[in-house]
């Protein structure tokens, strides 16, 4: 049966170490996507990769998920035994659209209510549009999702506080500012997240930011924007100058780590704090190993975020009660285009009929008389379509729904 289904990888399931053999950065998704169009029995897929989950969103047939499964060990180069054993499958529609809904508005984070979260979605949605992946369904879902989320941060507080790794990798170090007589502060990466670190630390009163990147045209563009000096330097100098920084935030996109324990002068380490949010992650987990380095990874932002939970557990109805509502819609609009479709193809199977039979009376009739004929056989038809439409909308079991539908397409189809 062709409908939405999922193959999941997340936090709640699996470890950081797991998690980061599959993450996908955005040249590997279009990657992914361009074999994933090549499964027969998948229709439309999605692919939404983050610090926190890999998951394939994916309207198809339930055979579909090991062929999946094996573009995307192709891509990762892993083992399609591993990918397997690693990701959950879920075929029932309901609970996959509704976890999807809830995923977006960050129910399912390990920081609860992470807004980040919209924007990944957004631009998983957007390399899909780009394959041509997304199909009318997942357009549908996509839009009725953004809605969903539009309501959430304007009727909820559910959002407020803590609501991105960023905010929280910088929320972390906090309690460290008063160990360093004048904090040196580094970021690692400039993408979006590392964007965010820098404007969530800005906002606290921290000017004085060097950043590490692999070009500075971002560097120049963020600070003739927002009015900041953050310093520059190329990133592979990070390993001899991250010596004269007391905390280092890195989110770089990379395929491996890019410091170790071997980078450390243990000699001349007395106390730094790292914060890993990269996945996979930019930095070894080794270098924990290295006397007077703190290093934090997702994992342990993910804990000590839960204070953040109790704030926002008043909220959590509320966004569920939207999410209810907007999932209704979804459902309602996907049965009556399942209706639509069941229609266009009893319509398409009666023109064909209609076709042949005029062709086989054609010879016994004067060119006038065809012409009235083929008036009234088309009369007929569209009076057939009518009284199919009026009975399939008068059914308010959505069982009995369904059994009507299956009846019209395996007998026009």
């Amino acid at each position: 049966m062709i409908q939405f289904r999922l193959l999941s990888l997340s936090h709640k399931t699996t470890d950081i170490a797991v998690r980061e053999r599959f993450a996908l950065n955005q040249n590997e998704v279009s990657q992914f996507l361009d074999k994933a169009k090549q499964v027969t029995s998948v229709e439309e897929v999605l692919a939404i990769s983050t610090c926190n989950r890999t998951e394939i969103v994916y309207f198809g047939d339930k055979s579909g998920a090991h062929d999946l499964l094996d573009c995307l060990c192709q891509v990762k180069l892993q083992n399609i035994d591993t990918a397997l054993g690693a990701f959950s499958q879920e075929h029932d529609e309901v609970t996959v659209l509704r976890y999807l809904f809830e995923v977006s508005a960050g129910l399912e984070s390990q920081i609860l209510g992470d807004a980040q979260i919209r924007s990944q979605i957004k631009q998983a949605y957007q390399l899909a549009d780009e394959a041509q992946t997304a199909g009318t369904y997942i357009h549908r879902l996509m839009q009725v999702i953004f809605s969903a989320n539009k309501k959430i941060s304007s009727q909820t507080e559910f959002r407020a506080g803590i609501s991105s790794a960023s905010y929280a990798a910088v929320d972390m170090i906090e309690e460290f500012r008063g160990m360093f007589k004048s904090t040196q502060i580094a970021i690692v990466g400039f993408g979006e997240m590392g964007q965010n670190v820098c404007k969530h630390l800005c906002s606290k009163g921290h000017t004085e930011l060097t950043v590490f990147n692999r070009t500075e045209e971002k560097v120049t563009q963020f600070n003739e924007k927002f009015k900041t000096a953050l310093s520059y330097f190329p990133l592979d100098q990070l390993r001899s100058e991250m010596h004269q920084f007391d905390i280092i935030i890195s989110s770089p996109s990379v395929t491996a780590p890019i410091l170790d324990k071997n980078d450390f002068d243990t000699t001349d380490v007395l106390f730094k704090v790292l914060v890993d949010i990269s996945m996979p992650r930019s930095i070894s987990p080794d270098v924990a190993n290295v006397p007077g380095v703190m290093l934090y990874d997702m994992d342990d932002i993910g804990k000590v975020t839960q204070t953040a939970l109790e704030q926002k557990k008043a909220s959590i109805q509320d966004v569920k009660h939207i999410l209810d509502a907007y999932l209704e819609e979804f459902v309602q609009w996907q049965n009556d285009n399942k209706n639509l479709e069941a229609i266009r193809s009893m319509k398409a199977a009666l023109q064909t009929i209609k076709s042949e039979e005029m062709d086989r009376y054609q010879r016994l009739m004067s060119e006038a008389s065809s012409g009235n004929y083929e008036q009234v056989m088309d009369a007929m038809i569209q009076k057939i379509i009518k009284k199919t439409v009026v009975t399939l909308k008068s059914i308010k079991n959505e069982n009995e729904r369904k059994v009507y539908n299956s009846l019209i397409n395996q007998t026009f189809l």
